[in-house]
C-alpha cells in the first residue's frame, strides 16, 4: 500500500515519547536525523516504497544493495536506515537486517543513542539467538536505559537473560513484558481477560494483579513475563472496565472511532466476527448489532484509513496510513504476480470508476500491465486469457479517447476453442454470458451438456429453433438436465409449451432408465416432487398412448417399487380405465436383445436381492415377531411391507432376465441398420451428419449417441441400406434423414457400456 508523508512524522513523534516497547524499542527523543523538510521526506518516502517492492519480490541481493548505498547518501538520518532494516526482518530475512545493524550499533551507542543502539541489538538477536557478545551487549544496554529502574535486576534474573543457552529473541521479548508491568498498568492473560496490575514486588519475585475472577491474583515473575502482555489505557477491554459508559455514547456518536479503537488494541486488524465478538453483550446489546454493523461498515468504506473486508472472515485492517481506493488498487494491481490476480484487481477498479474524476491514465496503465501480463503468459490458457481480454474491452470503453480495440482477440481466442460447455465452466458469469452470446449456434450441437443457467442465456435463441428440442426430444437423446429445463421453464417461456406432451414424459422415463443415479438425480427428484407432471403430460394422450406408458412405468427397473406405485397412483387417478389394465399381464414374451453389460447388471441386481436383502428382511421379521402382539406391532408391518417388495421385484427380474438374450454383436449384419451397427445420417433438413449406435434394448447414452432398439430412432433406421431416405415422425412435423454409412460399432464403445 502507499506511504503517505506524514508516516514519518507519526513514527518519529510516537518513538519520541516511547509509546513502543518490545521489538520497537524506545528511540530516544531526539529526532534530529530524521527528514526535516517536504522534499527530504518524500525523498524519503521514495527510498521506503523502492525497498518494499524490492522486497516483495523477493529482490534480497538488491534491496541490500540499495541500503548500502541509501546508508552513505543519507549518512545523517540513521534512524531512517534503522526503520528500513525492519523491513527485512518483517520480509522473512532476519540474517539480513541484523547485519546491517551491526553497521549501525556502534554510531548510536557513542552518539548517546541508547535506545537506538538497543534496538539495534534486537534486530541483531533475532539472528544470532546465543551470541556470547551480543548477550553481554543487550545487557549493558538495558542497565544503561534503565538505570534508575530498581526492577532491573530482579527481571533480568526473571527472564535468564544472562543464561548463555537461553534465546535471546524470547528473553528479550520477557524482559520487555515485565519492564512494562508498572503498578498501575493493565495487561491482558489468554484465559483470564484484562487485568490491573496491584503490585510489582521484587523482593518476592512477584507481581500481583487484579483480574474480574481474582482481585489478588499474584504471578512469579517468570510464568507473568511468558503469560501476561502489556496493554494501554486505550485498549479496548481496559475502556470497557473503566469507561463503559463512554464507549456506549461513542458507539451511538462515532462509530469509525469505536471500530479504530477495537482495531488499534488487536495489532490493526480483526475480523467483523471478533469485532462483533468484542462489542456484543456489553458496548452493544446483541439484537442491535447487524443494525450498528451495517451502519458502520457503509462509513468505514469512505474512511481511507481503513481497509474494508468482503467477507465476515477476512480482515478488517486499520492502516497506518490514509490510502485511496484508487493508490490502493494500483499498488495491488503492480504487485500482483500473474495475469489471473491482475485481472480481478481491474475489476475491482470497474466497480469504483463512478467515483474518479479522470482516470484516463489509470486505466491505460491497467491495459498496459494486462496485456503485458497476456504476453508473457505460456500454456493455452483459453479462459484467463478471454477473462483478462474481456475486462481490457470494458476497460476500454470508459476511456475518452480508447486505443486499438481489443474485441478480435475475444473471437480469435473463442474460434481456437474445441470443447465449448468445458471452456465456458472455467469462465466467470458475466463472461460466460458474453461467450454465449458470441457462440449460441456452436452450443446447440452441445445443450445436453450444459447446465441451466447456460440453457437460460440460450432460451431465446431456441426459441427461434423449437424444432431443435423437439427432434432430441421425440428421438429420446435429450439428457436429463436438459428435460428438467424444459418441464421447470414451460411457463417462463410460452413456446415450450408445444413440447410438454406424452413424448416428452416418455423421453423422461428413458432418461432415467438409461442414466446413472448422479447425472439423472434432478430428474428423478422432479418425478417425485412435481406430482401434476404425469397428469399434465399425459392430457392430449389417446387411451393406448396412456396405456404404453403405464406398461413402461411397471416394467421400468430404474423405480423402486414404492416409487413405481406412487407414479401409477397419479396415473390411476386421471385414468381410471388404466386400473383394469393393471390386472392384467403386463409383461410381453417378446425375446429382448441385450448386451452383456446390461445383463449383467440386472443379474446382479436379482443376485443382490436373493442373496442379500432378502435373508436381511427375513432376519428383521424374526425379530420383529419377537416383540409380542402382531397387531399393533409397527416393525413388523413395515418388514411385511418390504418383504413384498422384495419378492415383486424378484418375480419382475426373474421374467425380464427369461426374455433377455445376451449377445456381444458380433454377428451384426453391416449391409443393413441392424442391432449392433453404427449409422452415419445425414439431415436433409440441416445437411448436417450425426452417428447413432443402435445397441441393445437395456443401452442408452444420449449424448455418445447411443441408443436403444426399441428407441422411436432405432425403430425407423432398423433393416435400412445405405442410400436409403427415412422419416421419423412427430407430432408437428418430419426429420428426414439420408443413410449414409453402416458399420459394426466399434469395440471401444461397447467396451464402455
Amino acid at each position: 500500500m502507499a506511504i503517505t508523508l506524514h508516516i514519518y512524522c507519526h513514527i518519529s513523534r510516537q518513538l519520541a515519547i516511547g509509546q513502543v516497547h518490545g521489538s520497537k524499542c524506545f528511540f530516544s527523543q531526539s529526532s534530529a536525523s530524521w527528514p526535516k523538510t517536504c522534499s527530504e521526506m518524500s525523498l524519503t518516502l521514495k527510498h521506503h516504497e523502492t525497498l518494499k517492492n524490492l522486497l516483495r519480490q523477493s529482490q534480497w541481493d538488491d534491496a541490500q544493495a540499495l541500503w548500502l548505498d541509501l546508508a552513505e547518501q543519507l549518512s545523517d538520518q540513521s534512524e531512517f536506515l534503522l526503520v528500513l532494516i525492519k523491513e527485512f526482518t518483517d520480509a522473512g530475512q532476519p540474517r539480513i537486517a541484523a547485519e546491517l545493524a551491526s553497521l549501525l550499533t556502534a554510531g548510536f551507542k557513542s552518539a548517546g543513542k541508547h535506545h537506538e543502539w538497543l534496538y539495534a541489538l534486537k534486530l541483531q538477536a533475532q539472528a544470532n539467538l546465543t551470541d556470547k557478545n551480543l548477550r553481554a551487549e543487550l545487557l549493558a544496554a538495558y542497565r544503561q536505559i534503565y538505570a534508575a529502574d530498581p526492577r532491573l535486576p530482579a527481571i533480568l534474573s526473571a527472564t535468564q537473560f544472562a543464561d548463555p543457552h537461553a534465546p535471546l529473541p524470547a528473553a528479550i521479548a520477557k524482559t520487555d513484558t515485565l519492564l512494562a508491568l508498572n503498578a498501575g498498568n493493565y495487561c491482558e492473560h489468554k484465559s483470564w481477560g484484562v487485568g490491573k496490575i496491584k503490585t510489582v514486588d521484587t523482593m518476592l519475585n512477584r507481581v500481583v494483579v487484579s483480574f474480574p475472577h481474582n482481585p489478588e491474583h499474584a504471578m512469579q515473575l517468570g510464568y507473568a513475563a511468558a503469560s501476561l502482555v502489556p496493554i494501554s489505557t486505550d485498549h479496548i477491554e481496559v475502556r470497557k472496565q473503566i469507561d463503559l459508559a463512554g464507549l456506549k455514547q461513542l458507539a451511538a456518536s462515532d462509530p469509525v472511532a469505536l471500530v479504530r479503537l477495537v482495531l488499534s488494541g488487536h495489532d490493526h486488524a480483526a475480523s467483523p466476527d471478533k469485532i462483533e465478538k468484542i462489542l456484543t453483550g456489553s458496548v452493544l446489546p446483541a439484537a442491535d448489532w447487524k443494525k450498528w454493523w451495517d451502519n458502520a461498515k457503509k462509513l468505514l468504506k469512505r474512511d481511507p484509513h481503513f481497509e474494508v473486508p468482503a467477507k465476515k472472515t477476512e480482515l478488517l485492517i486499520l492502516r497506518t496510513a490514509p490510502v485511496s481506493q484508487q493508490d490502493d488498487l494500483l499498488e495491488a494491481f503492480r504487485v500482483a504476480p500473474g495475469l489471473n490476480q491482475k485481472t480481478e484487481v481491474a475489476r475491482q477498479l470497474l466497480k469504483i470508476l463512478a467515483d474518479l474524476t479522470d482516470p484516463d491514465l489509470l486505466l491505460q496503465e491497467f491495459q498496459d500491465g494486462l496485456l503485458d501480463a497476456l504476453q508473457k503468459l505460456k500454456g493455452d490458457h483459453a479462459a484467463d486469457r478471454l477473462e483478462a481480454v474481456v475486462v481490457i474491452a470494458e476497460l476500454q470503453a470508459h476511456q475518452k479517447t480508447p486505443g486499438p480495440s481489443v474485441l478480435p482477440l475475444v473471437d480469435e481466442i473463442i474460434a481456437g476453442v474445441r470443447d465449448l460447455p468445458v471452456f465456458l465452466d472455467e469462465l466467470t458469469g458475466s463472461t460466460q454470458k458474453r461467450v454465449v452470446g458470441l457462440t449460441a449456434d456452436r452450443l446447440l450441437a452441445d445443450l445436453n451438456r450444459l447446465p441451466p443457467r447456460l440453457l437460460d442465456e440460450l432460451a431465446d435463441k431456441l426459441a427461434t429453433q423449437p424444432d431443435h428440442l423437439r427432434n432430441l426430444v421425440r428421438n429420446h437423446t435429450a439428457g436429463p438436465d436438459l428435460l428438467v429445463w424444459i418441464w421447470k421453464n414451460r411457463i417462463s417461456q410460452a413456446w415450450l409449451q408445444s413440447l410438454c406432451t406424452p413424448a416428452l414424459l416418455l423421453a423422461m422415463i428413458t432418461a432415467v432408465e438409461d442414466g446413472g443415479a448422479k447425472s439423472t438425480k434432478r430428474l428423478r427428484d422432479l418425478f417425485h416432487s412435481e406430482e401434476e407432471l404425469i397428469p399434465e403430460l399425459l392430457v392430449t394422450a389417446d387411451t393406448e398412448t396412456v396405456r404404453d406408458i403405464a406398461r413402461r412405468i411397471l416394467g421400468s427397473s430404474a423405480f423402486e417399487e414404492l416409487d413405481r406405485r406412487s407414479l401409477m397412483a397419479r396415473v390411476v387417478k386421471n385414468f381410471p380405465f388404466v386400473k383394469e389394465f393393471l390386472v392384467t399381464k403386463t409383461t410381453s414374451e417378446t425375446l429382448l436383445i441385450v448386451s452383456w453389460a446390461s445383463l449383467n447388471k440386472r443379474r446382479g441386481e436379482l443376485d443382490e436381492i436373493v442373496n442379500k436383502r432378502i435373508p436381511e428382511n427375513s432376519k428383521e421379521i424374526g425379530v420383529a415377531r419377537s416383540y409380542g402382539d402382531l397387531r399393533e406391532n409397527f416393525e413388523f408391518k413395515a418388514a411385511k411391507d418390504l418383504q413384498k417388495v422384495l419378492m415383486r421385484r424378484r418375480g419382475e427380474l426373474e421374467i425380464l432376465l427369461l426374455r433377455a438374450q445376451g449377445t456381444d454383436f458380433a454377428d451384426a449384419k453391416t449391409d443393413i441398420v441392424s442391432i449392433g451397427t453404427t449409422v452415419t445420417v445425414t439431415d436433409l433438413a440441416t445437411n448436417q451428419p450425426q452417428v447413432y449406435h443402435v445397441l441393445g434394448a437395456w443401452d442408452s447414452d444420449p449424448v455418445r449417441g447411443i441408443i436403444s432398439y426399441p428407441a422411436a430412432l432405432a425403430q425407423v433406421l432398423l433393416n435400412k441400406k445405405c442410400g436409403d431416405v427415412v422419416e421419423a415422425s412427430g407430432e408437428t412435423g418430419k426429420l428426414t434423414f439420408r443413410i449414409d454409412r453402416i458399420e459394426r460399432t466399434a469395440p471401444e464403445i461397447l467396451q464402455s457400456l
